[in-house]
């Protein structure tokens, strides 16, 4: 059932698609608006849900576009976008100015080994053996059977679902995922996210242990058509080559990935605990913009 919180950032979205003049959303030929990198739809989105947070007037936010706007016409639309949106906050006691400068809304980081990936947005978290054993333990022991896991390179991808709850162990630094049965039988992988030296009569140097080891761990979304379409978690070891990809659960696909009639926004949870639990980050409205799963 539609809500009124929901019938009333649809109503703010209306106004903010509807803008005429200089201060005028992008829009496509289908009328959705177009944004060139990730940071500015979710500009727009936490713009939307904040003003009604508040219950203001889009009018307010309006004529702070406006004003931004004809500050600097030459200033990019966003940048304007984003200087209105700052001072909304400023002017509502939500935040500083000095915290808003110290924090200011920019571009996530992006991947540059992976070629025409550039939509690939990028919220790194810690990668050391207590944070990594605490996301892989949350994935693999309690949500194994809504996620798909392996490795995703140009020109192949693999995803892999487990049958059974897998089982999780550590020794020297290697976290060994087990999907076989409760005898050890079957398929297992291992994932280096700890301190690793070797056999004793066989250590292993520094520098190898460096290269074997998780030197990154990212959270991720990939961006399609002004719209978060996938999401993952993501490692890489000491080279910066892949260790592994686990795609969470997709508000436009089932668990057996085949469309949704409509979006089960429920499906994000995963995705919110994730981001609140190692980033500090609230749930994104720019997480439900799109409608439909569209292939990279």
């Amino acid at each position: 059932m539609t809500t009124v919180d929901d019938l009333m950032l649809a109503d703010l979205r209306a106004q903010a698609e509807g803008m005429a003049g200089t201060e005028a959303l992008p829009l496509a030929d289908d009328g959705e608006p177009v944004f060139d990198e990730p940071w500015q739809g979710r500009a727009v989105a936490v713009t939307i849900e904040t003003v009604a947070k508040l219950g203001l007037s889009w009018e307010l936010f309006r004529s702070r576009l406006i004003a931004a706007i004809d500050d600097d016409p030459h200033r990019h639309y966003y940048e304007s976008w984003l200087i209105a949106f700052e001072g909304l906050v400023a002017a509502n006691d939500l935040a500083a100015a000095d915290q808003i400068d110290a924090e200011r809304l920019t571009a996530a980081s992006y991947r540059t080994t992976e070629q025409e990936h550039d939509d690939l947005e990028v919220f790194p978290i810690p990668a050391d053996e207590a944070t990594l054993l605490g996301v892989l333990t949350e994935l693999f022991e309690r949500h194994w059977d809504s996620i798909q896991f392996g490795v995703l390179i140009q020109g192949a991808a693999y995803e892999i679902e487990a049958a059974s709850q897998p089982r999780l162990s550590m020794l020297d630094g290697y976290l060994t995922v087990s999907l076989g049965d409760t005898h050890g039988a079957g398929s297992h992988f291992h994932l280096c996210i700890g301190e690793h030296t070797g056999d004793p009569g066989h250590p292993v140097s520094p520098e190898l242990a460096r290269r074997r080891r998780c030197a990154h761990a990212e959270l991720q979304r990939r961006w399609t058509d002004g719209a978060p379409r996938s999401w993952m978690f993501r490692m890489f070891n000491g080279d910066g080559d892949q260790q592994l990809t686990v795609l969470l659960p997709n508000p436009f696909l089932s668990d057996e990935s085949q469309p949704l009639p409509e979006p089960d926004w429920s499906r994000l949870e995963l995705w919110d605990t994730l981001r609140q639990r190692h980033l500090a980050l609230p749930p994104d409205p720019a997480d439900r913009l799109g409608t439909e799963f569209v292939h990279g």
